[in-house]
């Protein structure tokens, strides 16, 4: 498989040892933020946070090698929706992951223009 070891994150210092904030890579929503983790280095400390909590959190995409959360995951196929864009018109936006209620053009959280299949939504 392609991609980075872990989704996108950030550092937090903490007292009791480094924390790790992880975001889905595809729409940037924080989708975990681990206890403290105490390691040699930095890299074995995000290593055993992803071990430990955040990988429970997100779907590897077999495409393109994202880590995406769930609402940004084809599981029919193992990919991100960007990659593999749903069959049915879409019930959350891959942007941010709003729930949708009804086939909209765009997004009415985020503005993002809703792709069909690849394509512009037609009504």
């Amino acid at each position: 498989m392609k991609g980075k070891p872990t989704a996108s994150y950030k550092l937090i210092a903490d007292a009791g040892g480094n924390r790790f904030q992880f975001f889905c890579d595809l729409s940037g929503a924080l989708a975990c933020t681990t206890e403290p983790v105490r390691a040699d280095t930095p890299e074995e400390a995000l290593m055993l946070a992803w071990k430990r909590e955040g990988r429970q959190h997100f779907n590897h995409c077999h495409k393109c090698g994202r880590w995406v959360s769930d609402v940004m995951y084809n599981a029919d196929v193992m990919e991100c929706v960007d990659c593999a864009p749903w069959e049915n018109v879409p019930k959350f936006c891959p942007q941010c992951g709003k729930r949708l209620s009804s086939p909209e053009r765009f997004c009415s959280k985020c503005g993002a223009k809703l792709l069909y299949e690849g394509s512009e939504f037609d009504d």
